[in-house]
């Protein structure tokens, strides 16, 4: 079986404030990082929420969950 090629992809981060940031691959929105609570939440769409120790974890789970469904 041939493996994937990695693609480059545009990750970019929005402050929104509030210590709240909105993160993009491709000019889709894949959730919002809360850095106001500890631990900080992670916002996934309309009804997922994960909780994470560093604002990179968040980033990362973010762009896992974004290449599960792409």
């Amino acid at each position: 079986m041939a493996a994937r090629k990695n693609k480059a992809i545009d990750v970019e981060i929005n402050d929104l404030g509030h210590q709240v940031s909105e993160v993009k691959i491709n000019k889709n929105v894949l959730g919002q990082i809360d850095e106001s609570t500890a631990p900080i939440k992670v916002q996934m769409g309309a009804n997922r929420k994960q909780m994470v120790h560093t604002f990179d974890e968040g980033i990362e789970v973010l762009i896992a969950e974004y290449n599960l469904h792409h």
